[in-house]
């Protein structure tokens, strides 16, 4: 990569080609029609829809459904690509980014949008040859991609890897239960492999939805086909080599002694953000890159946007907030004013013969909370919404989701009871 330098030009370097990046450099350009805008990525594909990669598992994705844009779309809004490439230090006094193939490059104005990674916990790791162990070690993200049999879905070539395995596989465990670990366990079961997962929560989605939705979730997702083993966690992985000498996963232990036979191991327990990078060059970083409304991080010309940043204390992680984002900082970056505006957490899942829709973030075991709700317990149907100081706060559909925009749309215009009612969302 060359460095840049254009005299009297304005450049915008951004870093990460997620959702979060793509609308800010789609944002820079409705606004700026002569800067030069540069993507760069880690991952040597342009942007793509995250949320399909475990549909990935099942088929190859054609590319008008995985790709956000066309090729077309950059050479037309004279946005460069460079993928592939890893920032890896940060100057913001000099307004520098240094590489990992060991170039750089300067900028006016940066745009931080490098997202998350998967969370690995450390598991003991026990090497078995002819049923003897020879080795025990602590598993992490360091190496676990090196082992067959064991993955974690982050990028196209996380699912790539794993599809290409899928032929040899009969058994899979996902550890972890929350929506990506239940979306993936589908995918793998439709696959035609036999699955379990593994939550350490007692039930399935308790931040999505309150105990009675719970339990019915709970009933379809027995219903399924998927083991589902509760209030558990990952003791150990024990290994076995192959006749080349190779480790290959052979099975797995559990905290309640339980032995699991698999030849496939999925973790989806959590992301982090990708905050290194500012962290070293001394921008403030807590759980995420802090920012403001405006997406400026405490480095002049620097913005962060999407799954790395914090705004608020919060850090959102979700695909509308990532798109928000990603426009904030594009707009703000080019000088025109624009504030992220609150939004509405909400969840759309599709998997288990289970349709559940929920929004809002509160506490379910609040007392103060007030609820109008429907069930009908042989159509597994159930609706309910949560009001606090009188004001509709969340909501939870469950069968039918039809009615998910009249939801966030009275949670964000506060409707009390009666217009909850009058607006015909249950």
């Amino acid at each position: 990569m060359e460095k840049n330098s254009v005299p009297g030009n304005e450049t915008f370097l951004i870093l990460g080609n997620g959702p979060a990046g793509h609308f800010a450099a789609s944002e820079i350009r409705k606004n700026n029609a002569e800067a030069e805008i540069v993507i760069v990525s880690k991952e040597p594909e342009r942007t793509y829809l995250r949320t399909q990669l475990a549909e990935c598992f099942e088929a190859a994705m054609p590319d008008d459904k995985f790709y956000m844009a066309k090729l077309e779309w950059y050479e037309k809004n004279r946005i460069t690509q460079v993928l592939g490439v890893e920032a890896v230090s940060l100057d913001t006094e000099k307004k520098n980014v240094t590489f990992s193939d060991g170039s750089s490059r300067s900028y006016h104005k940066l745009i931080l949008a490098m997202g998350s990674y998967n969370f690995i916990p450390p598991v003991e790791t026990s090497l078995y040859r002819q049923d003897e162990v020879v080795e025990v070690d602590k598993l992490s993200s360091a190496h676990y991609r090196h082992i067959s049999g064991i993955y974690s879905i982050r990028e196209l070539a996380d699912a790539l890897a794993l599809r290409e395995k899928l032929p040899e596989s009969k058994k899979a465990v996902v550890i972890g239960g929350g929506l990506l670990g239940l979306e993936a366990a589908w995918s793998l079961k439709n696959c035609g492999l036999d699955v379990s997962v593994v939550e350490f929560f007692p039930r399935l989605l308790p931040k999505q939805l309150d105990d009675e939705a719970g339990v019915i979730f709970k009933t379809i997702a027995d219903e399924s086909g998927i083991e589902l083993i509760l209030g558990d966690s990952l003791e150990g992985i024990n290994l076995e080599e192959d006749a080349e000498g190779n480790p290959v996963l052979r099975s797995l232990k559990l905290k309640n002694g339980m032995t699991l036979p698999c030849d496939l191991l999925l973790f989806s327990v959590g992301v982090r953000p990708a905050t290194s990078l500012a962290k070293d060059a001394g921008i403030a970083v807590d759980r995420g890159i802090q920012v403001n409304t405006r997406m400026e991080t405490s480095a002049p010309d620097v913005y962060a946007c999407g799954d790395v940043a914090e705004v608020g204390g919060f850090v959102y992680g979700t695909w509308p907030a990532a798109l928000t984002m990603g426009r904030v900082a594009g707009a703000n970056a080019t000088g025109v004013d624009m504030e992220f505006p609150p939004l509405v957490l909400s969840t759309n899942f599709n998997a288990l013969n289970a349709k559940v829709f929920s929004a809002g973030s509160i506490d379910f075991n609040d007392p103060s909370l007030e609820v109008l709700s429907f069930r009908a317990r042989s159509k597994y149907l159930y609706k309910k919404l949560f009001f606090k100081d009188e004001k509709l706060v969340a909501g939870i559909l469950l069968g039918d989701t039809s009615k998910s925009t009249r939801v966030m749309k009275g949670i964000e215009k506060g409707y009390s009871k009666a217009e909850a009612l009058a607006s015909d969302i249950l």
